[in-house]
């Protein structure tokens, strides 16, 4: 089971707490988000930075 399956679980075992379920799946999202700017973008920046130095 995800998180995310995890958090709908516990809404509709505990529906008053939606709140906090949400601020687990915000925060949950904003992780995958970090990682996925890593591993992408600053990879690229990084080695179309290295390929720079070589050509010159």
């Amino acid at each position: 089971m995800n998180l995310h399956e995890q958090c709908l679980l516990r809404y509709l075992t505990h529906p008053d707490k939606l709140s906090y379920s949400t601020e687990i799946l915000k925060l949950y999202n904003k992780i995958l988000e970090q990682k996925f700017i890593v591993k992408n973008i600053l990879a690229n920046i990084s080695m179309l930075n290295y390929t720079e130095e070589i050509k010159r």
